[in-house]
Parts: C-alpha cells; structure tokens; sequence
C-alpha cells in the first residue's frame, strides 16, 4: 500500500517543462516543487545547492535503506522502506522532503524524489499589461512578463535563464506553474508558481512562488566520485498516439529496435517499461503533460499527454534521433450493433419508432463507418434517412443513436431485419477491405387492427321489427345483432364487448350486454328481455363499448335502435249536430253572411225583398209595417223547426214502447212488419 501511495505522490508533482503555450484553468497553487527519478547507487548522492542525499546504506534483504540527509542543520540518517519518505530537518521545518519510490534489487540502485515545499516570494505585485518583472536577487534570473489580461483572464510570458519562454494563461483566483530544467535528465517541477488574485481592464495582481530549497545548481555525485554527465542528443518527434497497457510500441534507432511497453495507468500518471531487443532497460513514471524523459541506456525521450485509467490508455509521445522510425500498432476495431422498436405491438396506421445503436469496444478505430436500416415489406419509412455514416469512429465510443420511423401498410406479424455496419479500421486499411458486421435480426413485431363494427337491433312482441306495440305489463324481447367486418381474425379484433342499454324509465332490463371477443367476419347476436312498466312511446338506445387489441377502450354511441309503442288507441264519437235557426237579432247579418257566400246571390235577394216589401210601410206609411213582417218570417221559421223537433220525438216515443210491449221468449216480429226506421234513428242508435 506504501508503494502505490509513493507512486501516486510522484506522478501528481510531476508537470511539464517542455516549451509552448500551456493553458492553466481553476488551478491551485502546488503545495512543492519536485525534482524526480533521482536514481543513485550505493554510496552515491544527489546535490540540490546547499542539500546532499546519500544512498549510505542497505540491509541483506533490501527492505530497509540507510538515507543520510546533510543540510545547513546538519548532517541525519533515516531508515526508509520502500514507499516511505523523510522530512529534513524535522516536521515542523520542512526544507526537504525526500520519498524512497522504489528498490531496484537488480540493478542495486534506488529511485527517489527530492520536494520543497512552496514559499511566496512577491505578494500582491500589480501589473500592466506589457510591464516585466524579474525575481529578487538569490534567485535564478527568472523574468514575467504580463502580456494580455481579457475579463478574468491573465496571459504571461515566463522567461528562463537559458533562452527558453513558456506561455502561461491563468484564471483569476487560480495559479499557472512552470519547471526549471536542471540538466538533461532532470528538471526542478512547479520551481515557479503564478498565482492572480485580481484583473482590472489593463492589469493584474499577482503572487510568486519559489521552493523553499530555490537552488538549481543539481548534480549526482557517484561513489567512484565521478558526476554524472548527461549528453544531449538532438531528437524528433516520432509518435504521438494512445498506447494501451501491455502493448509493445517497436521504435527502431541505430539499427536497434526498442520496445515501449504501457505497464499501469493511474489517474495522471503512467509506467512505461523500455526494451532492447527482449532485455528491460528499466521503468519510468510519467505524468500527464511532464516534459520529455531521457530513457536510460537509449537514445529515446518519452512524455505522457494524456491518461485514461478506465480504457487502461495513454497518449504517449515518443522522441528519438532523426532517422528512428515507429513501427505503428495496428489494432483491430470491434464494432457492435443493436436494433431494437418501441413498441413492439401497434395498430395498423400507428408508427413504430426503430432505434439502431453502435458501439466500437475495440482498441482499435473505425474509419468510413456506414450503417443502413433494414426497411421490410409492408412497411414504408415515414421519417429519417436509412443510411448513416461517420469519417471517424474512435475506441471506445458510441455513435448518437439512429432512429427512424415506420408506418405498416397491412397486419400481422413481422420481423424488421437486422441493421449492417461496414467500415475500415487500422488492420483492414493494410488490406483495403471493408469489414461488415451485422446486428441481431429484430423479430416479433406484431400489428393489428379494429375490424369494421355493425350493430342492429329488432324488437319482438308478435313479431320482429325495430317498431313494435305493445301494452303496459308485457314482456318485449329484443335481439342485439353484432357485425365484424372481414379480415385477418388473429390480428383483427376487439375484446371486452358490451352493449350498454340506455333504457327510459318505462321499461325494466338489463343495463349491459357482454359480447366478449369478436374477430373479423364473425357474428355475434345476444337477447335480452324488456318488461313494460306503462303506457308511453318509448326508444331504446344503446352504447357499444369495446377494447382493441392493445387494451384500449373505445365507444361507438348507437343512438335509438329499437321503438315501443305501449299506448292504447283513443275511440272518437262522431255526434251530428242539429240545426238552430237564429235569432231575430241574428237573422240580419245571417242573411248578408248568406247572400255574401253564394256565387249567385240574386234570386234569393229578389224572393226575399217580395217577402219583406209586404212588411215594409211605404213612403209615410205605417212605421211598424216592417218590424210586423219581420216578425211574421221569424214565426214562420220557429213554428217549422218546432215541428221538426216534436216529429222526431214522437217517433223516437213509439219505438220505445214497441220494445217494451215484447214478451220474453217471445219471437221477434218479421222484419217486414216492422216499419221503416228513420235515417236519423240509426244513428243516433249507434
């Protein structure tokens, strides 16, 4: 557990040294600077200024190593094992911080980083854009150089005293660092921390930090006492792609061909092991975005820009000297594809929603990936293209899923297809050979549909028809016909049939009729009895209720289907009426309403001005002549309606008593004794 806590100590204050703009977003200021793998022998030590670090001793086994730190306070001894680390010269005054990374049984050497904790060398030190400062006296001959500040953003440019410039873009309230190179093999990192705690228009205010131990006067010193000399060697860059753990990158330089091989990932920090030939020149610990490492024994230089523990990759940069070549891994994609619809069960003129995903879970990319949707009779796309392509497919990813819409054309059960991806990856590009992959076939799509519905109805009560009478107190039976129109019977249905009677209040039944299922082309009749509780003109609708195939509910109101006629027909009597003649009062406008009417009034008017002119006194004549003929008319017309009426009463008297003089038992007498009956007798008879 030691070991991976020091390993992970060491790959978070490693950062980059190497030249270019570096952007520095919500970063905070680094507890140390870091000078690492530092490898010493036994007997051998590390100078950093006025600090040495002697390897001084070892126990048998190699579990306990003998570190002596020398410094201002003095010379002191430490006993570390692997993964553990000292404090010089005590807890509570840290000027050096030395952790043991690990023991090389093999080569009788040890791995160690040298820290110094951060301290603040300028506070609160306002700049103009284009103003440059250089750190105090005592302190390497660092100059910043405030180039750009925009909203909350400050560039700056930080120059090192041998020539080389590194570009620093820094949020306010965070801080931007930068390594000091110590020689070729190694470099002092986050020597030189930028932290800007406020931006005006045209300026900012910084703080600066150095280490604690701010030397960069570095050497190791060999038991033999000779120091150790790196020597520069011009080099390029030859590969800058992802390597995966346990993946072998062959890189060839002088002839020789060396391996680097990906070992572990950890978050920010990777161990990349070197070959020659099948022999391990060793292990190194690289930090995401630290600027190029010397491979030991080798003419090559690697760095880390990026980790991604969770694919256990890296992108892993590769420097060698001009003519080396990288012989490139070629790493086959593993492309998968899926298809699946929602949902899998529809009416016939709904849509279904097909999703087509596709995955690459290989190491290696995809290129020119093309995916086409199977499209299947008895159905027509309604919307999206079925074709997809994408230039670049890299691994580890998903594409955004495909989805399109059918519309089916007919019913029953149907299977979609299977989608089919082709595409290149780094293997088939040798070839030129597109690789093709298929997803599963999607199966058990199902589509149905409600047949045409018919429903009729008859009443019984003599006979069948949709208007039938009857009397209050009877017992009416009526037949519920119901209708499905032709078709497929296993995928067009409806369930759950029910007739739902409304039924007024002069009849007494049932409220609802179950029909249960009813496929296509099948008929379905039921019966039901319906008393009559009165005498009323009744109309019996109804309501047919229903589930698709699917369970949803629908309703088909009916109306009226069936009339009941429970009222009894009226008797009307027809009396003739008997004339009245008017009044004397009454008779004047009878006569002009009289002669008014007639289409030839003349005659009458001349036969009744020969009747009153009698009555009508000449000119200074008798007054009352005139009322005296009017008088006599009027007589004359109610003695004749008198005798009418005493007529018709005698003869109406001897008929009665001629049916009382019958005796019982007696034989009727023969029709043709018996007078002639008057017209008006019969009738009024009846």
């Amino acid at each position: 557990m030691k070991k991976v806590t020091a390993l992970i100590l060491l790959g978070l204050m490693i950062f980059s040294l190497a030249p270019g703009v570096r952007l520095v977003k919500s970063a905070s200021v680094p507890e140390s600077a870091s000078v690492s793998t530092v490898s010493l022998g036994l007997g051998d030590k590390a100078v950093l200024g006025p600090f040495e670090v002697q390897f001084a001793d070892v126990n048998t086994n190699w579990s306990k190593i003998y570190i002596e730190v020398n410094g201002p306070q003095g010379p002191l001894r430490y006993v570390l094992s692997q993964g553990g680390y000292l404090l010089y010269p005590s807890s509570a005054n840290v000027y050096l911080n030395v952790s043991l990374v690990w023991v090389r049984y093999d080569t009788k050497s040890v791995l160690l980083e040298l820290k110094s904790p951060l301290q603040r060398i300028l506070s609160d030190k306002n700049m103009l854009v284009g103003d440059e400062i250089t750190l105090p006296e005592g302190f390497p001959g660092i100059k910043i150089k405030l180039t750009s500040v925009s909203g909350n953003t400050a560039s700056f440019k930080v120059t090192m005293p041998y020539g080389e410039s590194y570009t620093l873009t820094i949020d306010k309230g965070s801080a931007g660092s930068v390594g000091y190179k110590l020689d070729n093999d190694h470099s002092y990192s986050n020597y030189l921390s930028i932290e800007v705690t406020n931006t005006v228009n045209n300026g900012a205010t910084v703080n600066v930090y150095v280490p604690r131990v701010a030397s960069t006067d570095f050497k190791i010193v060999r038991k033999s006492g000779e120091t150790n000399q790196s020597v520069q060697v011009e080099t390029v860059l030859l590969y800058n792609d992802l390597l995966y753990v346990n993946e072998k990158l062959p890189v060839t330089a002088d002839n020789t061909t060396y391996y680097v091989r990906l070992v572990s990932t950890i978050p920010n920090v990777v161990k990349v092991e070197v070959l020659k030939g099948g022999t391990s020149l060793g292990a190194m610990l690289l930090e995401a975005g630290d600027e190029p490492k010397n491979v030991p024994n080798a003419p090559l230089k690697l760095s880390v820009q990026n980790v991604e523990p969770d694919y256990k990759r890296a992108i892993v940069r590769v420097y060698g000297p001009v003519g080396a070549k990288v012989t490139p891994i070629l790493r086959r994609a593993n492309v998968v594809a899926d298809i699946d619809a929602v949902p899998k069960e529809i009416l016939l003129g709904d849509n279904l929603v097909v999703t087509i995903n596709v995955r690459n879970l290989g190491r290696g990319d995809a290129y020119d990936v093309s995916v086409a949707a199977p499209i299947p009779n008895d159905f027509e796309l309604v919307s999206m293209t079925k074709t997809w392509t994408l230039k670049s497919f890299p691994a580890f990813t998903s594409m955004p899923a495909l989805i399109y819409v059918l519309k089916p054309t007919k019913v029953g059960e149907f299977d979609i297809g299977k989608a089919v991806v082709t595409f290149y990856d780094d293997q088939s590009l040798e070839t030129g050979e597109k690789r093709t992959v298929y997803s599963p076939v999607l199966k058990g799509i199902r589509v149905y549909s409600i047949p045409g519905i018919e429903v009729t109805a008859q009443a019984y009560n003599g006979t069948w028809g949709n208007y039938v009478d009857a009397k209050a107190g009877d017992t009416v039976k009526a037949r519920f016909t119901l209708s499905a129109g032709k078709g497929n019977p296993n995928y067009e249905f409806v369930t759950n049939a029910t007739l739902l009677l409304n039924l007024p209040s002069g009849l007494d039944g049932p409220s609802s009729i179950k029909l249960g299922t009813i496929k296509a082309g099948e008929t379905r009749t039921v019966q039901a009895d319906l008393k009559v509780l009165k005498e009323n003109l009744t109309n019996v609708g109804a309501t047919l209720v229903y589930l698709d195939p699917l369970g949803n509910e629908h309703r088909i109101e009916l109306g009226n289907l069936i009339t009941i006629n429970s009222i009894p027909p009226k008797v009307i009597v027809k009396v003739e009426k008997v004339k009245v003649w008017p009044t004397a009062k009454e008779l004047p406008a009878y006569v002009n309403e009289t002669l008014a009417n007639m289409s030839d009034p003349r005659p009458l008017a001349e036969e009744l001005k020969n009747v009153t002119e009698y009555y009508i006194p000449a000119k200074k004549g008798n007054p009352w002549k005139p009322l005296a003929v009017l008088f006599i008319i009027l007589t004359i017309v109610l003695a004749g309606a008198t005798y009418r009426y005493w007529d018709e009463a005698e003869k109406l008297r001897k008929k009665l008593e001629r049916k009382k003089s019958r005796r019982p038992g007696g034989l009727p007498k023969k029709t043709e004794e018996e007078e002639e009956k008057p017209k008006g007798e019969e009738e009024l008879e009846l």
